[in-house]
């Protein structure tokens, strides 16, 4: 089972994963869960003065891949269940962007599967960003970190 959301709207990481986890999951047959909760910082690798960033995708060729990332890592995995979350649009430093959860029999799978899923967003899924500057200008990020 998985749970796929692109949102507008702002994400209480705790409040989501106690969501989905009450509702989908069962412990008596998990093993493991892995969280990764990420937050927007308000500097890059250049620049110490990130005041927002937008976050462009395009819904259907975002949901649809997102699909099939989550069906190519439950069974890659043996995952029970799966969370991705991401925010799009505008967010601010402190902002939850995204959160990745897995569910598993084993604590290893978990783990392994939260790293390739955050690996995969950042270098592969089509999101797109775009850092905007206390001196008012902007920049696409070109290499994610």
């Amino acid at each position: 089972m998985s749970l796929i959301k692109l949102t507008h709207e702002s994400i209480n990481p705790y409040k989501l994963i106690s969501d989905y986890e009450k509702a989908n999951c069962d412990a008596k047959t998990i093993g493991g869960e892995s969280i990764f909760i990420g937050y927007m910082r308000s500097n890059n690798s250049t620049r110490q003065d990130v005041t927002s960033m937008d976050l462009e995708f395009y819904p259907k060729m975002t949901s649809s891949y997102l699909e099939n990332l989550s069906k190519t890592i439950i069974t890659k995995y043996k995952l029970e269940n799966i969370l991705i979350a991401h925010r799009v649009g505008r967010v601010f430093p402190g902002d939850c962007i995204v959160v990745v959860c897995c569910w598993s029999m084993h604590r290893k799978e978990s783990i392994e599967a939260v790293k390739i899923v955050l690996e995969d967003l950042k270098h592969n899924a089509p999101l797109w960003k775009k850092e905007h500057f206390n001196d008012k200008t902007s920049e696409w990020v070109e290499k994610n970190t």
